[in-house]
């Protein structure tokens, strides 16, 4: 992986987390701009070549992501940010960064539920969510999860520099 590539990745996932902590949302027009300038950006830094690989990655990122916005893990727009992003990576950055963005979204989480008192609730959620049963909206514990993208994304890095296994 290039390393402007590296960095069109990070700018990705910062311009999404920006957004996201500004208005608690990642916006269709900021996915689509970002879309365009990842994609070509792909195209004249890896070629062909880079951009199918870019391709499949995207691809893939949306097939893991989508179960997990039906089961009200993500959000779409995290869903469709992390597609964008992906396109930036190669399919191994892109599954890591995921698994890594999941232990920070579920210590974020963690975090801020013992900070509020409120870790009693938060079993209960977890429980109902896993028996399907319908969650009290006013219950849900949402966290800008592209804050926890992006650190995903930085752990993945820090792991490769370190010539880490993954």
């Amino acid at each position: 992986m290039t390393v402007a590539m590296i960095a069109i990745a990070t700018m990705t996932l910062v311009a999404g987390m920006v957004d996201d902590l500004r208005s608690r949302k990642v916006h269709n027009a900021l996915v689509l701009s970002l879309f365009a300038m990842v994609t070509a950006a792909n195209f004249y830094f890896r070629g062909f070549d880079g951009l199918m690989t870019g391709g499949m990655a995207m691809i893939l990122a949306l097939i893991i992501t989508i179960p997990l916005f039906a089961l009200r893990i993500l959000g779409g727009g995290d869903v469709k940010l992390f597609g964008v992003f992906a396109l930036a990576v190669d399919p191994t950055s892109m599954f890591w960064t995921l698994v890594y963005s999941i232990i920070w979204g579920a210590a974020f989480g963690l975090t801020r539920a013992a900070l509020q008192n409120q870790l009693s609730i938060l079993v209960r959620n977890t429980v109902r969510a896993a028996s399907r049963q319908k969650l009290q909206t006013q219950e849900i514990h949402k966290i800008p999860y592209t804050f926890a993208l992006l650190l995903g994304w930085f752990t993945q890095l820090t792991l490769m520099r370190a010539g880490g296994f993954l």
